[in-house]
């Protein structure tokens, strides 16, 4: 079978290829089950929160990581998100990497329950800092 070089099957494309593009554009993927509280990350969403792409994320490292003048914000997004308030989670915080460098982060989301599976808050960051200054 011969491919042709306007066709590309992306269903050919593995996971670490996808990690390179999203590191290269900065974008990082999370996954929260609402009922067990596991948060679910790529290597690009560790990076925005300075981990290296072995470290382990909880949630509540990723709280802990808000400054605390963004963090009651940010609850309270996510809260609005999880109670059907608002459609689309939306919020863009200040962290604070383990490193001590202060960076700004958008994340967004939406809630999703595919057929049998927990509740569960889906979205992306990025590191939006250089767009800030």
């Amino acid at each position: 079978m011969r491919l042709s070089h306007r066709t590309l099957d992306l269903a050919i494309i593995c996971d670490d290829h996808w990690d390179v593009v999203f590191n290269q554009i900065g974008l990082g993927f999370w996954e929260l089950n609402l009922p067990m509280g596991i948060l679910r990350s790529s290597t690009s969403f560790k990076k925005n929160f300075g981990y290296p792409a072995d470290g382990v994320l909880t949630y509540e490292t990723i709280l802990g990581l808000i400054l605390p003048e963004d963090l009651d914000r940010v609850q309270d997004d996510i809260e609005l998100t999880i109670s059907n308030e608002q459609r689309i989670y939306h919020s863009i915080y200040r962290i604070r990497r383990p490193d001590g460098e202060i960076r700004w982060i958008r994340a967004d989301g939406i809630m999703s329950q595919p057929d049998g599976e927990s509740l569960k808050l889906i979205g992306t960051t990025m590191d939006v800092t250089d767009l800030k200054k």
